[in-house]
């Protein structure tokens, strides 16, 4: 049953109780509803339908409230962060007030239902952003869930990573980039947290083992110290039938502290024989099987975040920045995607299958305390439009432009001096955003060597350069905040 009836406020409710292709049907228009109401007893069945019908990822159903059965408060689980309550009477005066109130504030934030489908995970997490302000719910808590990929998370975040609609590197670069541009701010530090550096997840067993041989099979002895000659071995030497004998001076040792101590622990392999004072820890990812050493491991803070006013309104924004970027620009991709290619490319590179340098170009912009400054739209938008053939990303406070140079006549010098010269400037443009006392530098980094350091000029993309390779100063004139953009 799918059906539309006007409640008592005059909305227009949409009645269903089971799963049905909203978006795609041309019989229920957006504009013929205000009100979800999933009329169905089961939890199960209810949480099928919201899987498509809901107020985030549904273009018809968009920030519009939605209410499901009274009988199914307390079983929905994650879902009950994108349901606004829980009733049988749609005519009910709690539910007329609730419909009323999310509607007003919808109408004051200038959030209106769209159609558009979801192409990317940033427009996803832009979108459910900005549900969650049309809901009051600025504040973003993780929560501890032995059954979450990370183990913390955020509720209503989770839920729709369980639906596959974006991948942990994806989420990751997005709070990365909204807390560099400020959307978000990290309220209250909960824990640090290490993941695996291969699939994010932070299900890890941890294993000791011998430094020598890698096994596992290790146990723990203690040392004895006689006083008296100064012996120090382990335990087991020291064992004569049942007494302690120093196996140096054959003394028997009775009182602890007196005639000797147990100064430290040495561990021993069961495998090689082996004895060291300090095991290797290794770790197993319960989830992609990989094991990798400790240290490699990948540090990751959980905080509580807070949508900042700030925020809030660029997050609502029609002209939003990841706007602009993701959806005109068609040279703009996120930056995981950004450093697959690289790679990609290096290891075609150099397996012979392209002829040329492989360049990336960085730009970013530092303060009067040579402090690099969050990654500001306009930038992503300048080197998009200077670089339409090249592949442009963001991140680490940084614009990237990826860039092959092919010239089959082997002499690449004039290709890469005519990068040097599109990026010089790219950041002369960009001196129209710069705020006094700032600086907008560039530098880029050309691939060399085999195979062996594809890893380290991925690393190497993290970093700001010391020594830039051109740098635009602020100037009152030409910095006005507006971008020509009849100059491309």
């Amino acid at each position: 049953m799918i059906t539309i009836q006007n409640n008592d406020g005059d909305r227009r409710v949409l009645l269903l109780d089971s799963p049905f292709p909203l978006d795609e049907s041309p019989d229920f228009p957006e504009y013929l509803f205000d009100v979800v109401f999933i009329v169905n007893g089961s939890a199960e069945e209810t949480k099928t339908i919201l899987n498509s019908i809901n107020p985030v990822t549904s273009g018809k159903c968009c920030y519009k409230p939605l209410f499901v059965s009274a009988s199914l408060k307390n079983k929905m689980g994650n879902y009950e962060d994108i349901i606004d309550g829980y009733a049988d009477d749609w005519n009910s005066m709690d539910v007329l007030t609730k419909v009323e109130e999310i509607i007003e504030h919808n109408d004051k934030l200038g959030l209106k239902s769209q159609e558009d489908p979801i192409l990317s995970s940033n427009q996803f997490f832009i979108r459910l952003t900005r549900f969650l302000i049309s809901r009051h719910k600025t504040v973003l808590e993780p929560k501890l869930d032995v059954s979450a990929s990370t183990g913390y998370v955020i509720p209503v975040f989770d839920l729709f990573y369980r639906l596959g609609k974006y991948e942990l590197s994806e989420y990751f670069v997005f709070m990365q980039s909204m807390m560099e541009k400020g959307i978000f701010r990290a309220a209250k530090f909960i824990n640090r947290v290490y993941l695996c550096p291969n699939c994010l997840h932070s299900h890890m067993l941890h294993i000791k083992t011998c430094p020598k041989c890698g096994q596992s099979a290790i146990h723990t002895e203690e040392v004895i110290h006689h006083f008296r000659c100064g012996n120090v071995s382990p335990e087991h030497t020291y064992n004569f039938g049942g007494q302690l004998r120093c196996p140096k001076c054959h003394k028997t040792l009775q009182h602890i502290g007196v005639d000797y101590d147990r100064p430290a622990i040495i561990y021993s392999c069961g495998t090689c024989g082996n004895t060291f004072i300090e095991p290797k820890t290794k770790t197993i990812c319960t989830s992609c099987h990989e094991v990798h050493d400790s240290e490699e491991l990948i540090p990751q803070d959980i905080n509580v975040y807070e949508i900042t006013p700030e925020g809030r309104q660029s997050i609502i924004s029609p002209s939003i920045g990841f706007a602009v970027y993701t959806e005109f620009y068609d040279n703009y991709i996120e930056y995981n995607r950004f450093v697959s290619r690289i790679r990609l490319l290096a290891e075609q590179k150099f397996n012979g299958n392209i002829k040329g340098d492989l360049l990336v170009g960085k730009i970013w912009i530092m303060n009067e305390n040579e402090e690099t400054v969050p990654i500001r739209p306009e930038t992503i938008e300048i080197a998009c439009m200077y670089f339409p053939s090249n592949k442009v990303s963001a991140a680490n406070n940084m614009t990237y432009i990826g860039v092959i140079i092919r010239n089959y006549t082997g002499d690449t010098d004039e290709g890469i001096i005519n990068f040097q010269v599109m990026m010089a400037e790219t950041i002369r443009a960009a001196v129209a955003i710069l705020k006094p006392g700032e600086k907008v530098c560039y530098t880029y980094q050309k691939l060399q060597g085999n195979h062996t350091t594809i890893d380290d000029f991925i690393k190497d993309m993290d970093y700001v350069a010391v020594t830039p390779d051109d740098v635009a100063l602020y100037d009152k004139e030409a910095s006005n905040g507006i971008i020509d953009k009849n100059i491309f």
